[in-house]
């Protein structure tokens, strides 16, 4: 028994090994040529300082989105910038690899403290959320859910582990930083505030740069990051009024997921290279965050309010995408003529 760790989600690689399927499937090319094709499709590591902007870049977007004023955005960019210095270390040393998430969030606590001192008053939730955004789980814990649904148990549970592995990591790095910083820190509960609309255009540009880079999508495919990016972003934003803020989160997966669908199917784009990045922007990673600090808070009424939210949430994304399957399942598989 091998114990593998699962590789992180690369737009470059998925994209190739789609198209390598096709070619095998249209009979462009033989089983053996296509094991000669994926041996030579390794993707070269990500450059340090693009993965730096980027992360930083992601961070800005979401503080954006949250409503954060100069100092969030300061701070979320810093924290950003922090850990894609963190995760190109880990790159290149296993221990800092093995406590990548503590790490980040030891010194995510630190810079907000640091900030706070410097600037004044800063928005302790919204700064970390937004500096860590590539950190949280939350994409994991919609995939958990969704292979859960469709009855990969094995699948589902142990990535459904991975999920509070990595909060528990996460909170473990904030509880840290709390010893150094003091108690008062983290005081009361993350309340995103009301944006205008206009901020949703350099929110959804940021992030779906930053998201191109840091999942390492094909330079022909940064405009299909960039547009699922600007679905989900707008979609949630029309979606969050009444009547439909109850059932938001479903809403806006089904839309994602449609367009991810009609793409592949229409436009021949790999659908994760739509879906990933729009699922990215609705999963509820940050209150999942929010609901194990409060529990190292002994907050726990708001803890378990804010975990059942999180889990309401990914269950309506999850649903979503299931009807998505329904109202547009994958192209059947083309009849392939006899070309002698």
């Amino acid at each position: 028994m091998l114990r593998v760790e699962p590789a992180r989600v690369n737009l470059r690689a998925i994209a190739r090994l789609d198209e390598i399927y096709a070619a095998v499937r249209e009979r462009r090319l033989s089983p053996a040529g296509a094991i000669a094709e994926l041996e030579r499709s390794d993707v070269p590591p990500l450059r340090v300082p693009m993965q730096i902007v980027a992360t930083a870049a992601v961070a800005l977007g979401v503080a954006l989105i949250l409503g954060g004023g100069i100092r969030e955005q300061a701070v979320a960019a810093a924290i950003g910038a922090t850990t894609g210095v963190i995760a190109a270390f880990a790159e290149r040393n296993r221990i800092i690899d093995r406590l990548f998430e503590v790490i980040a969030g030891f010194l995510a606590t630190l810079i907000v403290a640091g900030s706070r001192f410097l600037l004044g008053p800063t928005d302790i939730y919204i700064s970390v959320f937004a500096g860590i955004v590539v950190l949280l789980p939350g994409y994991s814990l919609t995939l958990a859910l969704h292979e859960l649904a469709n009855r990969d148990l094995v699948a589902g549970t142990a990535r459904l582990g991975k999920v509070l592995s990595t909060l528990l990591a996460l909170g473990c790095g904030a509880l840290l930083g709390v010893a150094v910083t003091g108690p008062a820190l983290f005081a009361g509960i993350a309340r995103p505030q009301p944006v205008a609309s206009w901020v949703l255009v350099p929110a959804a540009v940021l992030m779906g740069l930053g998201e191109a880079v840091t999942l390492q999508a094909r330079r022909r495919d940064v405009a299909w990051v960039l547009a699922a990016c600007a679905v989900a972003i707008t979609a949630e934003h029309l979606f969050s009024r009444p009547p439909f803020h109850a059932v938001e989160a479903f809403l806006s997966a089904l839309l994602c997921g449609s367009v991810a669908n009609l793409g592949a199917r229409f436009a021949r784009v790999p659908q994760p290279v739509v879906l990933v990045p729009a699922l990215i922007v609705l999963v509820p990673g940050s209150l999942s965050y929010e609901s194990v600090l409060l529990a190292f808070h002994h907050q726990l009424a708001d803890a378990m309010t804010i975990a059942v939210n999180t889990v309401s949430a990914t269950v309506q994304i999850v649903a979503g995408l299931l009807l998505t399957q329904l109202l547009f399942p994958e192209a059947p598989l083309r009849a392939v003529r006899d070309r002698r």
